[in-house]
């Protein structure tokens, strides 16, 4: 039953005990705010949906997010951006307790992100922030009374699908600027990304371990969706994989992410070519090798998991359609 009493001469404090659950109290400013509370406390033991509101309501943002980023963000693979994501948060909604977050303030909060950054960038934010509360409920053992505030908010609409691809004489004047960067074995690396569609970092994270030249394979351990596949190598790739001196740590290159992005952006500045990045690669690779895969073969090679990933790369027309029929 519950029970209210004066706490100094300005609050109420308001307590419900109850055989089979925790004692639960808070204190109010006013004695009709405490008499609600008792009644929805009540009210949930009675009907057998209690959530232990305690945790959740010392718990601030700010403790959450530096316990997440102590156990949990350390072993993410986009640990920086995740701590960069983090932080913001915290500098945000910081002082806030886990319960106090409403999906309305979730909703405004994006709406204000939405300003500066673009609808990707926001989804991003918001499902870090989900993924705190996530951690809080699953990973921490805290109740969440009041379940997951982004849960229920509508997320921006992203539409950055590029199709970008090289013509032949914009391919030719990047690789004649690729054969003056400093960049060591810049220019392979590009090759074998339009040969194989493999994304940036799984070609960094190509191990001499994991190629078999003799039977044209990559294994890649390590993809962006978290699956492992084997990536068929054409002639050309093998050949180009061939002229590569072995590393004596076992890397296939020894670049890293942000020297490679750096000396392409400068490779295409100096070819003259407009709009174009490195990840633009991989959608040349695929509309080339589109001419030659099946769908679902194509699907395998590159690592799409959604047909309709791989559909737009393929444009037949109508026409072309018909006489296929017959």
């Amino acid at each position: 039953m519950g029970t209210i009493r004066n706490r100094g001469d300005y609050q109420f404090q308001a307590q419900v005990r109850r055989a089979g659950y925790p004692a639960q109290s808070k204190t109010f400013d006013t004695r009709k705010d405490a008499e609600k509370w008792v009644r929805a406390i009540e009210r949930e033991m009675d009907t057998g949906t209690f959530i232990p509101r305690d945790e959740a309501e010392r718990t601030t943002i700010a403790m959450l997010a530096e316990r997440y980023l102590e156990e949990r963000a350390r072993n993410m693979k986009s640990k920086r951006q995740e701590e960069q994501r983090v932080n913001a948060i915290s500098k945000k909604f910081g002082k806030y307790h886990l319960s106090a977050i409403a999906p309305s303030m979730v909703a405004e909060w994006m709406k204000e992100l939405g300003k500066t950054r673009s609808p990707q960038t926001v989804q991003h934010y918001a499902a870090t922030l989900g993924r705190l509360y996530k951690a809080a409920a699953v990973d921490f053992g805290i109740p969440l009374p009041l379940g997951n505030p982004v849960a229920n908010v509508r997320k921006p609409v992203v539409r950055n699908e590029r199709d970008r691809i090289l013509d032949n004489d914009e391919e030719k004047r990047l690789m004649e600027s690729l054969n003056k960067s400093r960049g060591l074995h810049l220019k392979s690396i590009v090759q074998l990304a339009l040969e194989t569609a493999m994304r940036r970092g799984e070609i960094l994270g190509l191990t001499w371990k994991n190629i078999d030249l003799r039977k044209q394979l990559a294994f890649l351990a390590d993809t962006k969706n978290g699956d492992s596949r084997t990536v068929p190598l054409s002639r050309r790739a093998v050949t180009i994989l061939e002229t590569l001196p072995r590393n004596i740590s076992g890397k296939v290159f020894a670049s890293s992410t942000t020297a490679v992005t750096a000396g392409f952006q400068r490779a295409v500045l100096r070819a003259e070519i407009v709009d174009f990045h490195f990840h633009d690669l991989r959608h040349c690779a695929v509309s080339m090798l589109a001419k030659k895969l099946s769908m679902h073969e194509l699907a395998k090679m590159v690592g799409h998991r959604s047909p309709r990933s791989v559909m737009r790369y393929y444009k037949q027309d109508d026409a072309d359609l018909v006489r296929k029929l017959g």
